[in-house]
């Protein structure tokens, strides 16, 4: 753990995913069709986003635990082991009988190309039955991989409905890369929203800055109603990332090292880790916290593993084009609320037709509202009232007497004993 890191009493993160079996061979050159290579490494280690970002999160010095199946097999027992060695809590993960997914990585150190191989095989994936039988209160932040939205849209509102009406909310943060249309729902349901740059050159989006306002677009409200909107955060490899807070501020920022980079394989992982611990435990702003992901993605790079990101220091912090930027996106019309409210309420919203605000807006009318209650005896036992002017000092009993009070016998009495005292 790194000296610098902070000293936290925050609750622990909860990373949401899956996790596999990765194979990462290292190559001089890239496998040609027809050739044998020798590679020049080879690794067997812990695989799947959510895995990754929490094992990262605890070198950083976070409490973190991880959620999500895992195999019973005997090929993941050392990296379940080295899991809860770092001190990754691994205690409420559902568990299946089935083999792990394996993910084989070729890298080729000449070019700095990656080909992934990925099992195309269903492995299980944690339920909303799973996931309720975890107490909410014991977190603060939790971090989603963008999959299927059938599974994770119930988790996310779980989260939201514990959040209402509380103000120690849990946060929530979600990672896209890959089913942007199927998963486009998710993304104003989240507070942090990490999006990749493979994604984003696929829908031909050709920087971080188009990255970022196009996704601002996509969101159903504009800025002009007071509504939680995401962050959006985007990735630019080398070239740095770039980041949208939810009033509408774009910031840019450089890539932290021009070191030549030896192996880039899980970078993603701790650029969104690491964005998440600046944010969380050391509640650093939006553009430090992206700073400080550029930082430790680029230290990453420089070395196989994540072991060595523990030996990273603090940073200095450069920000670069701030650009103001307001939302174009849908007006609050009434197809846009009827989105928000089915995937929120699961309820359509009845329309007022302007009534209420209308009659809010009129002049008060003691006439609208019936005849004005009789007025009471000032002498009786009811309320006082408030616009009536105050009743004069009792006066000695001479006085009283000519002015025409009329007093009972214990009024009198009590007069009586006021003006002797005076005596």
């Amino acid at each position: 753990m790194s000296p610098y890191c902070a000293l936290s009493m925050t609750k622990p993160m909860l990373c949401v995913g899956g996790m596999s079996v990765d194979i990462v061979e290292q190559c001089e050159t890239g496998p040609w069709e027809g050739e044998k290579l020798r590679s020049v490494e080879t690794l067997w280690q812990r695989g799947g986003h959510a895995s990754n970002v929490s094992f990262v999160l605890r070198l950083l010095g976070a409490q973190v635990e991880f959620f999500g199946v895992l195999s019973r097999s005997s090929m993941l027992r050392d990296i379940l082991i080295e899991m809860e060695r770092n001190g990754i809590d691994l205690s409420h993960c559902p568990r299946t009988d089935e083999n792990p997914a394996f993910t084989t990585v070729i890298n080729v150190r000449k070019t700095g190309c990656r080909t992934i191989l990925q099992c195309s095989r269903n492995f299980p994936y944690v339920t909303i039955e799973d996931f309720r039988k975890l107490d909410l209160s014991l977190y603060g932040w939790v971090h989603f991989e963008a999959r299927n939205k059938l599974d994770i849209i119930p988790m996310i509102r779980a989260i939201l409905d514990y959040n209402n009406g509380r103000t120690d909310r849990i946060q929530i943060s979600l990672k896209v890369d890959s089913c942007y249309k199927e998963n486009i729902d998710l993304f104003d349901m989240c507070d942090y929203l990490i999006f990749s740059r493979e994604l984003a050159l696929d829908l031909g989006w050709q920087s971080v800055q188009e990255t970022c306002l196009q996704l601002d677009k996509v969101l159903p409200l504009p800025y002009s109603i007071n509504v939680r909107r995401p962050c959006i955060i985007c990735s630019w490899g080398p070239l740095g990332a770039g980041c949208l807070d939810n009033k509408g501020k774009y910031y840019e920022l450089a890539a932290s090292t021009k070191q030549k980079a030896k192996d880039t394989y899980g970078v993603g992982e701790c650029f969104t880790a690491a964005i998440i611990y600046a944010l969380y435990v050391r509640e650093m702003s939006l553009a430090d916290a992206v700073a400080l992901g550029n930082r430790v993605a680029g230290h990453k790079a420089t070395n196989s593993g994540y072991n060595h990101i523990a030996t990273l220091n603090t940073y200095p912090v450069t920000l670069t084009n701030v650009i103001e930027h307001r939302s174009e996106n849908v007006s609050e019309d009434d197809a846009a609320e009827n989105v928000i409210c089915r995937k929120f309420m699961n309820r359509i919203i009845q329309p007022s037709d302007g009534k209420l605000a209308t009659k809010l807006l009129q002049r008060f009318d003691r006439s609208n509202y019936g005849p004005a209650p009789a007025k009471k005896d000032s002498f009786s036992d009811s309320e006082p009232d408030l616009h009536k002017e105050p009743t004069p000092e009792p006066r000695p009993s001479s006085s009283i007497r000519k002015s025409g009070y009329r007093l009972s016998n214990i009024s009198r009495k009590s007069v009586q004993l006021r003006v002797k005292r005076l005596r």
